[in-house]
């Protein structure tokens, strides 16, 4: 495990609940979060140079949960010591880094991945055959919005990492990223992507509103970390609609209704990081091509739109 934030703590609870990812290292160039964290969750080993623990031989797959701007020469120089890498989103800021990263992976046969809790959750399985059966879509409408427990400390003239341009931080990478990979994964790449940022005075999106054109239906997706909101995705088709709750990121509850039917509800009470785990965890143990290029498949698209959005929005990292 490389990094000791809030995610990390998240994902090494899900780690122990398997039997198959057991964490043998956790890396961190502050020796006392790296040693409360190897306590907390009985790692064995603590690294303060990424190197010496990529030269771990007991270390198979690195698991990136640093600021976004680190996470392209981490991977990389995993990649580049034999190990598969499994990397928090938003992976990297351009495609052509992606790519880069992809080309080192497929010659040392390694796996890259993005950890991101749509792709293997249930309720999203379900929401992707729902949507065939609802009409011609019409409309679909994602919120993420989530007051930043660091936005406090920002407005009165810190920068922490997420709302550093120089981190690549932001509503558009932090937030929407989810919105992003739950309707690409869902209709493929867009058209057009067109970005409208509400910006602090140092360039970063505190929040902001991201247009995605497909050539019948418009995709509106809202994301702020400055502000809080009922959060959902709903689908809108000719003959009824897909709703999912508490949103993109966490697949909890899917509502459908459908012109002369009952109305079908799943929920699911575990964490949508469990789900998450398990899908990287059995495609590690039994690695599926088609799962793999799908995986490629919505990592390229959704670095393309975040690229495209940047891009329109003029955001300058």
């Amino acid at each position: 495990m490389v990094g000791t934030g809030s995610i990390a703590h998240t994902m090494a609870k899900e780690f122990a609940r398997l039997t198959t990812m057991p964490v043998v290292a956790v890396y961190s160039r502050n020796a006392d979060t790296g040693v409360a964290m190897a306590h907390e969750f009985h790692i064995p080993k603590v690294y303060t140079e990424y190197n010496e623990m990529l030269a771990d031989s007991e270390v198979e797959l690195v698991y990136i949960a640093t600021p976004n701007s680190l996470h392209f020469e981490q991977a990389k120089a995993a990649l580049l010591a034999g190990k598969h890498v499994l990397c928090e989103k938003p992976i990297v800021p351009t495609v052509a880094r992606l790519d880069e990263l992809l080309s080192l992976a497929e010659e040392r046969h390694l796996h890259l991945l993005e950890a991101i809790t749509t792709i293997d959750h249930p309720n999203y399985g379900m929401a992707k055959l729902f949507a065939k059966e609802i009409g011609d879509i019409k409309t679909v409408s994602c919120t993420f919005c989530q007051y930043s427990s660091r936005y406090d400390a920002f407005m009165n003239g810190q920068t922490p990492p997420v709302f550093d341009p120089a981190y690549c931080g932001g509503a558009l990478m932090d937030l929407n990223i989810y919105n992003i990979y739950f309707i690409v994964g869902l209709f493929g790449d867009p058209k057009a992507v067109h970005y409208y940022p509400n910006r602090h005075s140092n360039g970063i999106d505190t929040s902001g509103i991201l247009i995605l054109e497909y050539p019948d239906f418009v995709c509106q997706c809202t994301a702020a970390k400055d502000s809080s909101a009922h959060n959902s995705v709903q689908i809108i088709g000719s003959d009824g609609n897909v709703l999912i709750e508490p949103g993109s990121s966490n697949c909890q509850k899917l509502v459908v209704t459908r012109k002369g039917k009952e109305p079908y509800i799943s929920e699911i009470s575990d964490t949508p990081w469990r789900y998450e785990v398990i899908g990287i965890s059995n495609f590690l143990i039994v690695p599926q091509d088609a799962v793999k290029e799908r995986r490629i498949r919505a990592m390229r698209s959704a670095v393309a739109v975040l690229e495209a959005a940047r891009k329109d929005a003029h955001l300058d990292f």
